[in-house]
Formats: C-alpha cells, sequence, structure tokens
C-alpha cells in the first residue's frame, strides 16, 4: 500500500512539472514501468479525480487536475451547495444551505431530503420538489421556492467523487431572484413603453448605428398609420425614403447637424408621400446619442398635414382680405379694444394724411388729435361689451377729403375670430355721404 501511495505521488509529481500533459508511454517510461501497471495508477487518480484526460486523435495526454476542492466551493460560495450520496442522504452541505432548510449541519447529516423535520411547509414543498428533479439526473434545471416572498433558483448536479473512489452528486442552486424580478420589471417596461408608444399621436422610430450602418430597432404603430407602410416594411425604410425627391436634401443636412451636434434636437418639416401616394406634411424631430458603444437615433414623426392646409387656408384667406383692403376705394380700418391701430388701408391712411406704417400698432391718439380721436373711438367700448354682429351708423368730426374736419359717417362693428378671442372694431368712413344729424 506504502509502495502504491508512492508510485501515485511519483506521478503526480511528474504532471505536476509537465502542464502541458504527458502520454502514458512517456509516464511509464519516467516511472520505469510497463503501461499496463502505469494505466492501473492513473485510472485510479483519474477516478479520485485528481488528474485530467485528454483526448486528442488516438493520443490519450494526463494532465494534473485544477478542479477546486469541494471543501473550498462549501466555505468561500454564497450559492447554496450540498452533497448527496448515491442513497440520496446529506454528506455534505454549507452555511447557506443549512440556513434555508434551518436546521443545524450535524442535525441534517447523513438523512435523506425527504426525512428532514421541517417546520415550514413551503420548505418541505420545496425539498420534495428538489428530489424529484435530482433523481430525474438532469444536469440543469429550475426551481422556485413558494411562500410569501418566492425564491427562484437554477440548480446544478455536477457527478462527484472522492479520494476513496466513492461518487456522490453535488448539488448547486444559484439564487436567480433579483435576475428573475429584473428581468420581470424589463419585460413590464418594454410592454408598458409599447403600451404608451403605440398611443402617441406621433409617429416613433429608434435607429442604432453600427459600423456606419443604420438598423431600425423598435417603431411604434402609429407610425404605419402615418405613413401607409406595414409594421414589416416600415423596418426597411428610412425617413428621408419619405421625402420627396427635392426634399431629402434639405432632410440630409438636418440629419448631419444632429450627428454633428449629438444630444441636440433638429427639426424639420416637408412634404412628403405615403405608401398610396397621397402627400402628407411631416415633421420630423430627430435627436442622436451615444448609447455604450453604439449611437442611437431617436425620431419623432408628426403629420402636420391638416394644420398645414388650414395654414395655407388662412394665409390666402388674409391675402385676399388684405388685397380687398388695398383695392376698397373707402377707407377702412380695424382697431382693437385698447384703441391702437390692427390694420388701416391706403384710402384711410391717406384721408388722415399718414403712412400705413405710422399708423398700424400706434394708438388712435399718436395718429390723431385728441379731440379728434376721442370723438373716433366714441361707442367703441359699447359695442366690445354687447359683441353683437349687428353694425352701427355715427357721425362724428373726422377728417374730410380735402383734409379739412368736418361731420363723417362712420358705420362699425365688432368682429373676433372666438368665443374667448378679443374683440375688434370694423369701420367703414363713408366720405361721400355725409348726415346732417348727428343722432342719425
Amino acid at each position: 500500500m506504502h509502495r502504491l501511495a508512492d508510485e501515485l505521488a511519483h506521478i503526480k509529481d511528474l504532471l505536476r512539472n509537465h502542464p502541458h500533459g504527458m502520454s502514458v508511454t512517456e509516464i511509464a517510461s519516467a516511472l520505469g514501468r510497463n503501461k499496463h501497471s502505469t494505466g492501473r495508477y492513473l485510472d485510479i487518480l483519474h477516478a479520485a479525480g485528481h488528474i485530467d484526460l485528454r483526448t486528442f486523435g488516438m493520443a490519450k495526454v494526463f494532465t494534473l487536475s485544477t478542479k477546486v476542492p469541494l471543501s473550498a466551493l462549501l466555505s468561500y460560495t454564497n450559492d447554496l451547495v450540498f452533497v448527496l450520496d448515491r442513497d440520496m442522504r446529506i454528506i455534505q452541505g454549507n452555511d447557506p444551505f443549512f440556513d434555508l432548510i434551518g436546521i443545524k449541519g450535524e442535525i441534517v447529516l447523513q438523512k435523506r431530503l425527504d426525512q428532514l423535520e421541517l417546520s415550514q411547509p413551503d420548505i418541505r414543498t420545496f425539498l420534495t420538489e428538489l428530489s424529484d428533479k435530482i433523481f430525474t439526473k438532469n444536469e440543469t434545471f429550475e426551481i422556485v421556492r413558494r411562500g410569501q416572498e418566492p425564491r427562484y433558483y437554477n440548480g446544478k448536479v455536477i457527478p462527484t467523487i472522492f479520494d476513496d473512489g466513492s461518487s456522490a452528486d453535488t448539488i448547486i442552486l444559484e439564487d436567480v431572484t433579483l435576475e428573475k424580478e429584473a428581468l420581470r420589471s424589463l419585460r413590464e417596461s418594454e410592454a408598458f413603453f409599447r403600451s404608451v408608444s403605440d398611443h402617441l399621436s406621433d409617429g416613433l422610430i429608434v435607429s442604432e448605428f453600427v459600423d456606419g450602418k443604420k438598423k431600425v430597432i423598435f417603431h411604434n404603430q402609429r407610425l404605419c398609420e402615418i405613413t401607409g407602410f406595414s409594421a414589416d416594411e416600415i423596418s426597411h425604410v428610412s425617413p428621408e425614403d419619405l421625402a420627396l425627391p427635392e426634399e431629402k436634401g434639405r432632410f440630409m443636412k438636418a440629419i448631419r447637424e444632429a450627428e454633428i451636434d449629438q444630444g441636440s434636437m433638429k427639426e424639420i418639416r416637408f412634404w412628403a408621400n405615403r405608401k398610396d401616394g397621397v402627400p402628407i406634411y411631416l415633421s420630423i424631430r430627430a435627436k442622436i446619442v451615444p448609447f455604450g458603444d453604439t449611437v442611437r437615433g431617436y425620431i419623432l414623426i408628426t403629420d402636420m398635414t391638416k394644420w398645414k392646409k388650414q395654414e395655407e387656408a388662412q394665409l390666402l384667406h388674409a391675402t385676399l382680405i388684405q388685397r380687398l383692403l388695398t383695392n376698397f376705394s373707402h377707407p377702412i380700418f380695424i382697431i382693437g379694444e385698447n384703441g391702437v391701430f390692427f390694420t388701416a388701408n391706403p384710402a384711410f391712411c391717406d384721408l388722415i394724411h399718414s403712412k400705413q406704417e405710422d399708423v398700424v400698432g400706434k394708438h388712435v391718439t399718436e395718429v390723431m388729435p385728441e379731440n379728434v380721436a376721442k370723438e373716433f373711438i366714441k361707442g367703441n367700448d359699447e359695442l366690445v361689451t354687447k359683441k353683437e354682429s349687428s353694425h352701427v351708423h355715427m357721425v362724428v368730426p373726422f377728417y374730410k377729403p380735402g383734409g379739412s374736419i368736418g361731420d363723417v359717417l362712420i358705420e362699425k362693428s365688432p368682429v373676433s375670430s372666438g368665443v374667448n378671442a378679443p374683440t375688434y372694431i370694423f369701420g367703414v368712413v363713408i366720405t361721400d355721404d355725409i348726415c346732417p344729424h348727428k343722432n342719425l
């Protein structure tokens, strides 16, 4: 027995000095033994876990085992570790495992998992399920310790051989509760983000730039509704592809500026076409920011077609009104509640001997004598208070053609753009119809 121990120790020393490994032939030559007896020594060491065997083609190479001793594993890991013999009896365990079952180690040893007397029903159920999973001989498994605060574990079953040649199973339970909760929270966050983004009035697209190539990693349903593309199609459509040919240059310029000035929001508006060819007016706001080792682009796309058409209609309406005021022969003015001119046509400005730029935005007292101004705005407050659509006529001392001041007929009516909008006085000076009585 002493000679066998010496031979085994000699082989371990040989392998310690040859970290790249040795074949059976090389070890036998170094020992001065035949290959048969050397092979028997190697089998003993391999079964005991002292050496490792690697195969290269037909050749077998042995190296000194680098396995961590089980005692060290039990002492220094936070995982739950215990060892079961062939009869499923506990022969070793670490403190985290004993803390879980709430029994001291010396009481637990040499007992089967299903023989432990436990006061907590959830722990009994947990150990029963654990025994079943170990018995199936699966190398890895998942298990849950149910209760008021469930805990989740990833389990591993590792076949183990001791120095005396006996075999056992080492079970390692890694507590992955935090990871499970984080994953669940992440999924809930993703579901929440998806729900919120799908109810946005704007389209949202997130792109990632990797090695100079752009890849769409997220988009919401609203983007499909705006552009007319399906969810599968939109992943292959870039925002610049939506722009009309004559608009692409402006769009690409805005994107380049966003890439240079990362973190700032860049906006561009342009006409585009839906998939079905219907023209749409889009507002695109882009922000490009670093994200780990990559760069991400966040783009909000707003359908402003209705707004754009209303703006164009309002602009046309304003242009027509301005042209009407300019070409109308009678002096016309619009004045606010505060007595400030909103506008006045050239005929009115000529009547009071002023330029249009010297009238618009000025108070009546700034463009005419105080006594004339006082009579000119008389009755305005009552019209503003009543907010009636009907008009009134009044004769007041005012400028007459030729420059003199005399009784002039003025027609006034209140105008407003909405219920809570300011009220203005729209007036026409009827210079060729002077009434001799002021109480007309």
